[in-house]
């Protein structure tokens, strides 16, 4: 019996090993995109992060889906199949549908992280600088404006602070308490100090409390395109509810939300509903 475990001991990674290599195979072209560049100078706009060749699109920004076909492997069912959408600044949109309709691909795409096999993503800013999401100095440019909670939750071995802050350097307190009280963690950040260390494999909070930091990380950032990947997965309904309406309730101005989620509750507010069922829309209004 023990020979029996201890042999399936070597082979339980490799699953978790197949997925991360997804995700590690698209960060891995994004840094070969950028290996060249020799920048002057950070953009402190962009949270202190080197510039790369070829400027973001400036001011309010249009993001345009043609025809995305996104399939994992040859062969398969497509995860997206000819996905047309034109998102326009100022509206927040709820991207909704059943598991495995193509919702986390569809946001996957816009962040640049996965790979089109027909058709792509176009951003294009109110200069009218027009740049597809993808790999490469142009992918960066994109990402600098389109970006927010697209990925598992990760804090570092820092303190809140400092975690928050890897967003934008630059926020005053009243910016970084904001944000927090947008993600529902005033009254657990105030309990517990903004200069609590968190563990960096999250062993020092639930998997609520991580998964709203990383979501207060991406409203501090608030870039012109913000994506939010199932921002109240770990919560339940009454804390998830909360989040939701003062997610909604924040003021867009020219900021586009685009919102992955499988719980309805609240979207009444949404400015649009788009409906995702295997991989094509099938409804999209309010």
């Amino acid at each position: 019996a023990l020979a029996t475990l201890v042999g399936f001991e070597p082979v339980l990674p490799l699953p978790r090993a197949a997925e991360d290599w997804v995700t590690a195979r698209a960060a891995l072209r994004r840094l070969r995109g950028t290996a060249g560049a020799t920048p002057d100078s950070a953009d402190s706009s962009s949270g202190g992060l080197p510039a790369v060749p070829g400027a973001s699109p400036a001011g309010p920004c249009t993001v345009r889906v043609e025809d995305l076909t996104v399939r994992y492997r040859p062969g398969a069912a497509p995860a997206l199949d000819g996905v047309g959408l034109v998102l326009r600044p100022g509206r927040r949109i709820a991207v909704v549908g059943p598991s495995g309709s193509g919702k986390s691909t569809l946001l996957g795409a816009l962040a640049g992280l996965v790979t089109a096999e027909r058709g792509g993503v176009v951003l294009t800013g109110a200069d009218g600088r027009a740049l597809r999401a993808g790999a490469g100095p142009e992918g960066e440019a994109v990402r600098r404006v389109m970006t927010g909670l697209v990925t598992e939750p990760y804090v570092f071995h820092a303190s809140l602070r400092d975690n928050l802050a890897l967003a934008r350097p630059d926020a005053d307190d009243e910016e970084v308490a904001e944000a927090l009280a947008v993600a529902g963690l005033t009254e657990w950040a105030g309990r517990t100090g903004w200069d609590t260390v968190l563990r960096e494999d999250g062993g020092s909070v639930s998997g609520g409390q991580l998964q709203r930091v990383a979501l207060a990380r991406a409203v501090l950032r608030d870039p012109a395109v913000l994506l939010l990947d199932e921002p109240t997965e770990a919560l339940d309904p009454e804390t998830a509810d909360g989040v939701t309406a003062r997610l909604l309730a924040r003021p867009a101005g020219d900021r586009t939300t685009v919102w992955v989620t499988h719980r309805l509750s609240g979207l009444a507010a949404a400015d649009e509903i788009v409906v995702l069922e295997e991989g094509r829309v099938t409804q999209h209004g309010t």
